[in-house]
């Protein structure tokens, strides 16, 4: 009887756990609400039976499996209703659910009568079984109809579903088709069938289940971040507990079919059986490892992805903040036309001269400022690389008089030694080459705190299909070792850099079938080295 005290005690405060857990979580969720209902009723049955299977005279026991059994009588709607929620099919199954409810409530007062159950009394290993009466039935068929109904659904659910919703499914699907199949093992001695009823202890795997899918999947969209250590100790615990559980029932059944009394071998049997829970600990903590934290080969692609596109954007507006500042400084010439047409306006508002003189510079004005707007929204938008001839040496000039006021600030001097041909162009993207000379000019900049030159250089290289930019400093430079890992994503030796910059703008390159290169060293400068295929003069 030990086991069955046991594993209800561990039902009971896995389940109760649990319904508090996810109702706390998202109290306003239909399917948390709906789940919580059902956890509730397993929580009633799992604590109905920790006392009946602690009673110790045949009228407490009959009263208690009377309470065992009319708190089951409302699982199978309650999981049904839950079900129906998690796969949006409430609006299909209201009806149903809603009158299996009323009479549920309406049946109840004969639950604790003999039509439903009608005796306590002796069978296998238990002396106060709950015996049913003639209404019993009622019990196995809604458990399977309505639970075997539910299970259905979320197969074809899965079948439909694919990536990370499929596999959350397939957890809780498992889980739950093995604790229902654990619970269901009561019904055999209720018809006197002499089996125990040792699928108990399986009843709370569906608690353990929903934890790792709102661990790892937002099961029920409850979000929550644990670290890895509290999870391993929150899971080994249940694991240890339910693991000393089955080495006591397992020592017990062996020492009853062998028949030994001895302490001395009971102490053998149980070191021989725990001894096994250490490789079993190792491979729990391996399963999770991987598939908890680290996720399938899919996912860590997939969110290696999405980490990509974030830190991307993530410079680009750091790049847009920069143009902004320049910006600033180019639609100043603009409004100060705009603002000197209207100080003039009202005093000659009669002069056509005047009129003739600034309408078409105020419309050349407007249009340079909306220009400029369009090309700072331009920057910023995310978007795949399209590719149109472009002037490099133009390229250039423009992204250094973004920078202008900052390289004055810094006391940093141009030097320009452009080499090819004023007409030659290169298919790029206007908008992610701008980015990356953003980037490396930054960063040369950011190697210059006490001023510098800044040298660049276009020609064409080694390769007579590929031209070569050279973008070259005076600053800090780079340790010799860290040249193989300037490129690598978060590699930064200052104390506010991402790491970020030049990766994207190796990503950049890249893209455009170009390679770059960086030289340097320590207190001697640093030198970015784009080489991009060549078009043919416009």
């Amino acid at each position: 009887m030990d086991y069955f005290v046991i594993s209800a005690f561990l039902n009971t405060v896995t389940s109760a756990a649990c319904c508090g857990f996810v109702l706390l979580s998202s109290p306003r969720s239909k399917i948390t609400r709906t789940f919580s209902i059902f956890t509730f009723f397993v929580f009633l049955w799992s604590g109905f039976y920790f006392l009946w299977a602690t009673s110790n005279n045949q009228t407490d026991a009959l009263v208690l499996g009377r309470l065992i059994n009319a708190a089951a009588l409302f699982i199978p709607p309650s999981f049904f209703h839950f079900c129906c929620h998690l796969l949006n099919k409430y609006k299909d199954h209201s009806t149903l659910i809603r009158n299996v409810y009323i009479f549920n409530f309406l049946f109840l007062p004969l639950a604790f009568t003999p039509l439903y159950i009608d005796h306590a009394g002796p069978i296998s290993m238990f002396p106060y079984w709950p015996f049913p009466g003639k209404l019993y039935f009622i019990l196995v068929l809604e458990y399977a109809t309505l639970i075997g109904y539910s299970l259905y659904m979320l197969v074809e659910e899965i079948k439909s579903s694919s990536g990370k919703e499929c596999r959350k499914l397939k957890i809780i699907f498992f889980a739950l088709a093995v604790g229902f199949l654990g619970g269901a093992t009561n019904f055999l001695p209720s018809y006197r069938i002499p089996v125990i009823p040792f699928g108990n202890a399986f009843v709370m795997m569906y608690v353990l289940a929903v934890a790792y899918a709102i661990f790892k999947y937002q099961f029920m969209d409850i979000k929550i971040t644990l670290k890895r250590s509290l999870v391993y100790t929150i899971l080994i615990t249940l694991i240890t507990l339910f693991f000393c559980l089955l080495v006591y029932f397992a020592e017990h059944v062996i020492k009853e079919i062998v028949g030994y009394r001895s302490f001395f071998i009971s102490i053998a049997a149980i070191a021989m059986i725990v001894l096994t829970f250490t490789p079993l600990k190792n491979l729990i903590q391996g399963i999770l490892e991987k598939y908890l934290f680290r996720g399938s080969f899919v996912e860590i692609t997939e969110e290696n992805e999405m980490l990509r596109r974030q830190v991307t954007q993530t410079e680009r507006l750091r790049s847009v903040a920069i143009l902004a500042s320049g910006m600033a400084h180019e639609i100043k010439n603009p409004l100060t036309a705009l603002k000197t047409f209207s100080e003039y306006l009202p005093q000659k508002m009669d002069d056509k001269e005047f009129l003739k003189k600034f309408s078409p510079i105020i419309s050349n004005e407007i249009n340079r400022i909306d220009a400029l707007v369009h090309e700072l929204l331009d920057f910023a938008r995310p978007a795949p690389v399209c590719l149109k001839p472009v002037n490099v040496h133009a390229l250039l000039d423009n992204t250094l008089e973004f920078l202008s006021n900052d390289l004055i600030k810094h006391k940093i001097r141009v030097t320009k030694n452009y080499r090819l041909d004023p007409l030659l162009s290169v298919e790029l993207d206007q908008n992610q080459f701008k980015q990356a000379f953003l980037n490396i000019l930054l960063n040369s900049m950011e190697a210059m705190p006490g001023g510098g030159e800044l040298s660049i250089t276009t020609a064409f290289s080694a390769a007579p299909e590929y031209i070569a930019i050279k973008i070259q400093d005076t600053g800090t430079g780079i340790n010799p070792e860290d040249l193989a890992h300037i490129f690598d994503p978060f590699f930064s030796k200052k104390d506010q850099g991402t790491g970020l910059g030049l990766s994207i703008t190796h990503e950049i390159v890249r893209n455009h079938r170009g390679r770059i290169f960086v030289e340097g060293q320590s207190g001697k400068g640093t030198a970015f080295i784009i080489e991009l295929p060549v078009l043919s003069p416009l």
